[in-house]
């Protein structure tokens, strides 16, 4: 296939891949409260990413999923914006350094994770 064939085929497969965004729940001010993105279609489908919003439209939490469970990083934010929480999963475990934060944007905790397992957690709100 060269040329206008093969560009038709790039996109008649596109759509099969493509991600589509689905607005689960809204608050009652009519802002999206969340929102679910799907790759495929039908009983195919799978949620790749959440994405959950204040009533003031503000973000409060984005993840991503692979295979149906947490995958990847999640953010979390406070109201205003500032970041709250750094999570990372591997297959729907927590794996690897979470970080919470202060209201101030400074790192208040480290949690350090293996495969699930909480294998050291260091308090930093009291260092200089």
């Amino acid at each position: 296939m060269h040329g206008l064939g093969a560009l038709l085929l790039v996109i008649l497969l596109l759509p099969a891949c493509s991600v589509h965004k689905f607005v689960a729940a809204t608050h009652p001010n009519g802002k999206p409260e969340v929102i679910v993105y799907m790759k495929g279609k039908g009983e195919d489908a799978e949620k790749v990413m959440e994405k959950v919003y204040y009533p003031n439209g503000q973000m409060e939490y984005v993840g991503h999923f692979a295979n149906g469970v947490e995958d990847g990083e999640w953010n979390y934010y406070y109201e205003d914006g500032t970041r709250k929480y750094t999570e990372h999963w591997e297959n729907g475990l927590e794996n690897g350094v979470q970080y919470d934060y202060a209201p101030d944007g400074q790192i208040q905790r480290e949690l350090h994770y293996d495969h699930g397992k909480l294998v050291n957690e260091i308090d930093r709100s009291h260092m200089p």
